[in-house]
């Protein structure tokens, strides 16, 4: 028996535009992975309010005190006009942090992450009772609950999807076996992504702030240069999820599988992520606007309802698209995974 995904190789490689219609196609085979963003969104928008205000306030009024006072130890400092400036602005950011604190709902952290289900931004709350987390230690471990439901049901959620789109078994079962496996194997790509940052970009972070002392000009080149870097990478590492939920490849081959896949097809791969791009961004824009014109709730439950189906087949056609473009499989079915 051939197994799915070399059939699905077979088959040659389509346009990006029928890529696209593949993934909704493949949402429309399973269908019950809308549940997931659309119940977590009807939650975040009726269930209760979480604000962390009461630990925000304290840390953003100390930290402006203290940069107040090294200010005024420095005295030349205080009389350039420039540095004014800058202490004003963080004055008003801190004003405008500890107005807005209560508007941010704790319970947002639920679609953080690297595998974070696709959510309406900046959902109203139907009520005006908010409850607030007054300790550290209760605040830390509602964002870690909130971190790592999201990691669960996003893995869900992806391993639904990724066995629609590659021919294999996509049932809510059989993806909900898959995702333990899947998130370690995310977890280790984003500490590999962090620890690339980490090893790469501070150093020349700090550099561009030590020239900026000496010639801001060079400083501008080397903030665009290290811009087009992140962008550079961020295309490179695209196919990475995909690989790791339709592949089973561990992090380090989630990364080489994504490389080498836009590598081969670059063009392909930059027109689907800018049309993903425009897409989710355009559509984030007609659900505001639903929102607001038509009479509530129903501009929020079509937003809701709108989104979940349009990122997920945006999220979909990736999956599809790597399906057919990358390498095939060994002929044993068996995927060789990096450590």
């Amino acid at each position: 028996m051939q197994h799915p995904l070399t059939a699905r190789r077979e088959a040659p490689p389509t346009g990006v535009i029928e890529t696209l219609s593949a993934g909704y196609s493949a949402v429309n085979r399973q269908p019950w992975v809308l549940l997931l963003p659309i119940l977590l969104n009807l939650f975040l928008w009726l269930g209760p309010h979480v604000s962390y205000s009461p630990l925000v306030g304290p840390v953003v009024t100390d930290a402006s005190e203290w940069t107040r006072q090294v200010a005024i130890g420095q005295r030349s400092a205080t009389r350039d006009p420039a540095f004014v400036d800058v202490l004003n602005g963080l004055d008003q950011s801190r004003q405008w942090l500890l107005a807005h604190s209560d508007d941010v709902n704790g319970f947002e952290a639920l679609v953080w992450g690297p595998l974070g289900l696709p959510s309406v931004d900046g959902l109203p709350s139907p009520s005006d009772e908010v409850a607030f987390v007054n300790g550290w230690g209760d605040g830390v471990a509602l964002l870690g609950a909130c971190v790592g439901l999201s990691l669960l049901l996003g893995g869900w959620f992806y391993g639904g999807l990724a066995g629609a789109s590659s021919g294999r078994d996509g049932s809510p079962l059989a993806a909900c076996r898959r995702v333990p496996r899947a998130v370690l194997d995310v977890l280790g790509f984003v500490l590999v992504v962090l620890a690339a940052m980490l090893l790469f970009g501070v150093p020349v972070v700090l550099l561009i702030g030590f020239t900026a002392v000496v010639s801001p000009p060079v400083a501008v080149l080397g903030s665009i240069l290290l811009l087009a870097g992140v962008l550079f990478a961020g295309v490179h590492l695209f196919f990475s999820i995909p690989a790791i939920f339709v592949s089973g490849a561990g992090p380090l081959g989630a990364i080489q599988r994504s490389v080498g896949l836009v590598r081969r097809q670059l063009w392909p791969s930059v027109a689907l992520i800018l049309l993903t791009w425009l897409i989710l961004a355009g559509m984030g824009r007609v659900w505001d606007v639903l929102a607001n014109e038509l009479q509530s709730p129903f501009g929020i439950v079509l937003g809701i309802f709108g989104n979940a189906y349009i990122a997920s087949g945006l999220i979909a056609a990736g999956m599809v698209f790597y399906t057919q473009r990358s390498e095939p499989v060994p002929a044993s079915g068996a995927v060789p995974r990096a450590s």
